[in-house]
């Protein structure tokens, strides 16, 4: 697996994650310490890893370049 791919996958989760639970009081994700940021994507990278993987299982095993490019459909979860 490219590792620049999952290290910008890792990223954005990691990023995403923080900023969706955060507090309205605590800082936002630029400026919390590289120690915190860090931490984060250490917690969030094999969730990375495991999602990519399935991803690219499921664009594999794809006989046609439609079925390659469809999204799977997810169910919707209600707030």
């Amino acid at each position: 697996m490219d590792h620049r791919r999952v290290a910008a996958a890792v990223e954005a989760a990691a990023r995403a994650l923080h900023e969706s639970v955060r507090d309205q009081h605590q800082f936002h994700w630029e400026k919390m310490t590289e120690t915190w940021r860090q931490d984060l994507r250490s917690y969030i990278q094999p969730s990375v890893i495991a999602a990519l993987d399935a991803s690219d299982r499921i664009v594999a095993s794809s006989t046609t370049r439609s079925a390659s490019v469809a999204r799977p459909r997810l169910p919707s979860v209600g707030r």
